[in-house]
């Protein structure tokens, strides 16, 4: 079975097995709002092709028990324009600029513990829609080609309590997408690969209610 499947089947069973005693002072009940800004690396084919990019990422937790929730998320990953231009022309039949971004709604299971009252370590695993979006810039307007595809992930976030009801932190995410088996979908098309996986590296704000 591939690594990177491995790696997200632990984090799930790390996240599913994890003890009550990390209690995230009461998290039941509470929501959280937060935005993360950063960057993604690419591996194989995709970091060929496009190379790395930035990331922006907002996301609301709702607490399902003392040290757990679930967590939906909505994603931007910018990795910017092709750095094949014989592939671009071959993509679209003409010489053009073609950028990509991937948009992802995705939905997990999170759980946070306490280290000393303020800090906040979670760890979560999930999955869900990913859009994988060519932008042709035209003038003034810009054309998409859009596929939507399934993806899986699982992450990591270390969050310091700054108040009772603000906290501040950075988050490590692996995406493993599935990106298709032919040329009529975008990233197969460019890197000849049915996975792609981005890594996703940010810091942000968050925001307790409750």
């Amino acid at each position: 079975m591939n690594i990177k499947i491995n790696m997200l089947i632990v984090s799930l069973l790390i996240v599913l097995l994890a003890p009550t005693t990390s209690s995230a002072q009461g998290f039941k009940g509470r929501e959280v709002l937060g935005i993360r800004l950063g960057g993604i690396v690419t591996q194989g084919g995709l970091k060929d092709e496009f190379g790395k990019g930035s990331e922006i990422e907002l996301y609301f937790i709702e607490g399902l028990g003392s040290w757990f929730g679930v967590d939906i998320a909505f994603s931007s990953h910018n990795l910017g324009e092709s750095l094949d231009r014989e592939k671009n022309i071959e993509y679209l039949g003409y010489d053009r600029e073609i950028k990509l971004n991937i948009y992802s709604a995705t939905v997990a299971f999170v759980a946070l513990g306490n280290i000393k009252k303020r800090l906040i370590p979670s760890l979560e695993a999930g999955g869900g829609l990913y859009s994988i979006t060519a932008i042709i810039p035209a003038g003034f307007y810009e054309g998409h080609i859009t596929d939507n595809q399934p993806g899986i992930y699982a992450g990591a976030a270390l969050d310091y309590r700054i108040t009772k009801n603000l906290m501040a932190g950075a988050s490590f995410k692996c995406h493993y997408i599935f990106s298709g088996s032919d040329d009529a979908h975008t990233t197969y098309f460019f890197t000849e690969e049915k996975r792609s996986v981005i890594y996703q590296i940010t810091v942000g704000i968050t925001i307790f209610t409750g």
